[in-house]
């Protein structure tokens, strides 16, 4: 793009005012040597050519150039004639036909001289004829292919324009050309979001608003963005000016696809433009909305073809293997082979993408990052440019560590004059042949009677408050009333701008009914100190007596003074009684329960913790290899201590600020296999591998996630893709295998890595399997993933008008609970920013609302903050941390949430209920007594409830161990399945609803607690 032009001869241009003044420099300097020196011979010279040039003596400009025509018309050859009357059209402020000369004399050249051809570019752009200039380039380098300074500027223009599939020809000459740099390296491999500013274009576009083709690079910024309907008007208005600019009727197929506006979409493929076929945005949109028509083949086809267009998008590959699996499912027979290769080229391309990210947030600097770039393209097949990226590496700051020279003699070793860009050696994925599969056909709404239920361009911002089926609700916050005071922060100036990384993430907490008396205690998590000592404010345990909250932290023995992150409760030593597990950065802490009101410090019994300096966050307590011992999961954040200690910020900025977390390397997360005595055996490096990309992770959950048998782990990463852990036997072996990308969980449709944090998991639509529900960082939306095949999961937020209300927050801890007792589960979200900044001018809003979303008649989620009446949700909050509890035991679920600026507070559910309710406590005796990965079935009138036992449960928490079911208007009795853990079934009949019910693995008969 204009912004990244890198002239051999000059310095890379970076502003449009430094391109601006580049172009007076080419026309006026580099052009424009004197005249008098090459004017033709007077004596042969006609009447036209005298006179102007004598006009010209005189300094009459004006004059001289009413004589261009007659001039240009006599010496249509002569360089040094075009070269001057250019001058003229130029000094007579006619910029575009002093550039219309320049290519005439380029072409007289046969642009043999570059100057020339880039006085002629910049002169096109001056006048805002870019494509002009593009037309130009690529005339050019047909004339002269071994002129690379054209090419690249050509380069340059199309990956500017949004024209990648142009781009790739001219950038894979000059990398095997070694015409390179690491710029254009950046640019080959962007597949993912555009980080070029789109102003230059847009001031392109001013000087001649009749070509709004320049407007593409905002219009790409607002899809990036999530913002798709300003992205689709600005491309409706480039293609309503230039029809056949093929770059913008793909971008704009891709942005009715994601947008949901399928209607739309439909109408649009009535009349396709030429060449369309050849983007690969073309087919996704297409293979989405194959995807909403559950045409499955179709689908698969259409990101085939997306594959064929362009082999380096991730997304692609991804939604390939998710149709693939989804076609094996039906029936179809395909090799499972086929399925795996491409679910390997998903995956790394998805680290590529990562890796690339992490370079560039860090200043692009780091050797050890260039030399992981090039391996993970060796992976690729992708040759040449590994072997560029390894030369780049090179030449980066020294690091003895880093075996790059090695590296890149490996890479050399594999190259030969005829390696072909991309090797399809060992890649059976590029050679799968799907065109066997039958295309998409898009037919109108009215032809198919199904496409437009989808379509969500008519008022996913405008549902109406009555379409909502969820009564009037109310929260309140009745933390003080009950007696409970804490504030947990992680700092003591939270409210100022200048907050530390390791300060943002907050504190948080969880349920425990410690005493087993029936009430709902609260564990909560503080922090203040200094990483990784002890001098932290205390934890703080509160006991629930009859709905009022009493400390009793230091007669428990409870009070931690790690730095606090989050909690994990359960049974580690399957006594019956819960303990807590305390997350800090620094050492962790396990408590155990002694069952006296009292609990025992066993850190002791963690291999490593003593001594630790890793950032802990969220964790769990599950028994992960089903040998009826509870396990460890600990998620671990950003490497070492430097997190704590350094502040970032520009130069500009005289109060630092926090800094990426990109900035850090990432440190793996840990699991720890439980023996049965109490103490514990680090089993990371024996059950699990290395994931593809180590993750920073902060939301967890465990359980049964999908229908295969053993417990899977989600884990919410933040900046790099989510990880999915399935436990698996081999040999006899228990083994955890990672594959978020293929499963459909890592990052958003397109297959993006996102600053992911909460977790809820939920049977969200209500058709027996368990949906996911993702927080994420700002200009990211909150991710839904519904379950549509078992164990392949797929982002549906636009399907339920979820991007927009998010987009502008930052998320953090979120549930999914049924608030009124309908039958259908909402969701709540507790949001606020990390701290006090200014990004692009414009400050943070540091407090930012709650949300909570509700399903309506249409089967989509729309906001019902309008229908609460809750002073806590009318007042934006610093919010982090949020988790389940029943405070006042009216089976109705309450919240406790964590801030940055004020206490905790304690929303108590005051929802006049709409239906009855079914709650069920499970214990295991064979499999661990929390039997977690157990999966219940409720029957009730002829509808059915799924639900499942997890641990983790997000952000920095840990929910109520309790199954509370909102039955709405059934009248009956249910029935209750119940899946245990060793896979074991169980169904307890006739139990009557508005009851709390103890079902007890092997027992015969369900005990009614209250």
């Amino acid at each position: 793009m204009l912004s990244t032009i890198t002239f051999r001869s000059t310095t890379p241009i970076r502003t449009w005012s430094q391109f601006s003044c580049l172009l007076l420099f080419f026309v006026c300097v580099v052009g424009c040597s004197d005249a008098a020196t090459r004017w033709p011979d007077p004596k042969t010279d006609e009447t036209p050519l005298r006179t102007m040039k004598r006009a010209i003596d005189e300094g009459d400009w004006h004059r001289a150039y009413q004589y261009t025509d007659a001039v240009l018309r006599r010496y249509p050859h002569d360089i040094d004639v075009l070269i001057d009357l250019a001058k003229v059209a130029h000094v007579n402020e006619q910029p575009s036909r002093a550039a219309d000369i320049l290519i005439q004399a380029c072409r007289v050249e046969s642009f043999a001289q570059e100057p020339r051809v880039h006085q002629a570019m910049v002169a096109l752009i001056s006048a805002g004829r870019l494509f002009d200039a593009i037309d130009l380039l690529s005339e050019a380098v047909q004339k002269q292919p071994n002129h690379h300074e054209m090419r690249r500027t050509l380069f340059d223009l199309y990956v500017g324009t949004e024209n990648r599939r142009a781009s790739l020809e001219h950038g894979r000459v000059l990398v095997r050309k070694r015409q390179f740099d690491l710029e254009l390296l950046k640019s080959l491999g962007n597949t993912v979001r555009r980080s070029l500013d789109p102003k230059p274009l847009e001031e392109v576009a001013s000087r001649n608003p009749e070509d709004r083709r320049p407007m593409i690079g905002s219009a790409r910024i607002q899809f990036d963005e999530g913002n798709y309907a300003d992205a689709i008007e600005l491309l409706r208005e480039i293609i309503g000016t230039h029809p056949e600019f093929v770059p913008a009727h793909a971008l704009l197929a891709r942005s009715l696809a994601s947008a949901g506006r399928f209607t739309e979409l439909e109408q649009w493929a009535a009349t396709l433009v030429a060449g369309i076929d050849q983007y690969a945005n073309y087919w996704l949109a297409l293979g989405d909305w194959a995807r909403t028509q559950q045409q499955v083949p179709q689908a698969a086809r259409a990101y085939w073809q997306a594959t064929q267009a362009d082999a380096d998008v991730a997304e692609s590959w991804t939604k390939l293997s998710v149709s693939l699996k989804q076609l094996v499912q039906s029936g179809s027979e395909l090799p499972q082979q086929a399925i795996e290769s491409v679910d390997r080229r998903a995956t790394l391309l998805s680290k590529f993408n990562q890796q690339k990210s992490r370079f560039e947030r860090t200043g692009e600097i780091s050797r050890e990052i260039a030399t992981e770039i090039a391996v993970t393209l060796r992976d690729l097949g992708r040759l040449w440019e590994a072997e560029a990226w390894a030369a780049t590496a090179m030449t980066l700051p020294a690091d003895d560590s880093v075996p790059v020279e090695e590296t890149r003699n490996q890479i050399i070793s594999l190259l030969r004059k005829d390696t072909p860009w991309q090797s399809t050696l060992h890649h059976p994925e590029l050679t799968l042949d799907l065109s066997y599969l039958p295309l998409p056909r898009i037919a109108s709404a009215s032809d198919t009677g199904v496409a437009g239920r989808l379509d969500a361009s008519a008022g996913s911002s405008d549902t109406d408050a009555s379409d909502a089926a969820t009564p009037k609700l109310h929260l309140v916050n009745e933390a003080a009333l009950r007696n409970l005071r804490f504030f947990g922060a992680t700092a003591d100036d939270l409210d100022q701008p200048g907050i530390m990384l390791h300060e943002t993430l907050g504190c948080g907490g969880g349920t425990i009914d410690f005493d087993l008396d029936g009430w709902s205690d609260l564990y909560l998590v503080a922090a203040g100190g200094k990483p990784p000592k002890r001098d932290s404010d205390a934890n703080a345990l509160y006991r629930n007596l009859g709905g009022s909250f009493s400390a009793v932290t230091v007669v428990s023995g409870t009070g931690d003074t790690g730095f606090g992150q989050g909690v994990a409760v359960g049974d580690v030593n399957e006594d019956g009684f819960p303990d807590l597990l305390v997350l800090n950065y620094g050492p962790n802490t396990l408590l155990i329960n002694n069952g006296d009101g009292t609990f025992s410090d066993a850190t002791a019994h963690l291999p490593n913790e003593a001594a630790s300096q890793s950032w802990s966050t969220s964790g769990a307590i599950a028994d992960l290899d089903n040998d009826g011992v509870s396990d460890l999961v600990i998620l671990h954040y950003c490497a070492g201590l430097e997190p704590s200690t350094q502040p970032c910020g520009t130069n500009k900025q005289e109060i630092p600020r926090s800094c990426s977390p990109m900035k850090f390397p990432a440190e793996r997360d840990r699991f720890y296999r439980g023996v049965g005595d109490g103490t514990f055996i680090d089993a990371t490096a024996q059950w699990s591998s290395v994931p593809s990309v180590i993750g920073r992770g902060l939301g967890v959950v465990v359980g049964a996630l999908d229908e295969t048998s053993g417990l899977d782990i989600l884990v919410a990463n933040d900046m790099t893709h989510n990880h999915y852990w399935r436990g698996v036997v081999e040999s006899n072996e228990f083994k955890l295998s990672e594959s978020a990308i293929a499963f459909g969980l890592a990052g958003d449709d397109r297959s993006t890595a996102q600053g992911s944090m909460g977790i809820a998991a939920s049977d969200l639509d209500r058709d027996g399997d368990l949906d996911f529900y993702v927080t994420n960082f700002d200009r990211e939306y909150n991710t839904l993933y519904e379950q549509i095949i078992p164990g392949q999961w797929q982002d549906r937020t636009a399907m339920h008008d979820l991007i927009q209300p998010t987009l502008p927050l930052v998320g953090f801890g979120t549930a999914a609970v049924d608030l009124d007792h309908n039958g259908q589960s909402e969701l709540i979200v507790t949001n606020g920013h990390v701290d006090k900044f200014s990004r692009e001018g414009k400050k943070s809003v540091y407090a930012h609302p709650m949300q909570i979303f509700g399903v309506d008649r249409n089967h989509r989620f729309a906001s019902l903050e309008h229908q609460f009446a809750s002073e806590y949700l009318a007042v934006p909050h610093v919010g982090r941390a949020l988790w389940t509890i029943d405070v006042n035991r009216d089976h109705q679920t309450d919240f406790a949430v964590t801030h940055q600026t004020e206490p905790v507070a304690l929303l108590v559910n005051r929802t006049n209920a709409a239906g009855r309710w079914i709650e069920i406590q499970l214990r295991g005796s064979t499999s661990s007594r929390d039997a977690i990965g157990s999966r219940v079935e409720i029957q009730c009138d002829g509808n059915r409830w799924f639900a499942a036992v997890t641990a983790g449960d997000g952000y920095l928490c840990s929910n109520e161990r309790i199954i509370r079911i909102g039955l709405g208007d059934t009248t009956g009795n249910c029935d209750i399945t119940v899946t245990w853990p060793n896979q074991t079934h169980q169904t307890w009949t006739n139990l009557s609803p508005n009851s709390s019910w103890n079902l007890v693995q092997n027992a015969d008969n369900a005990f009614e607690l209250h």
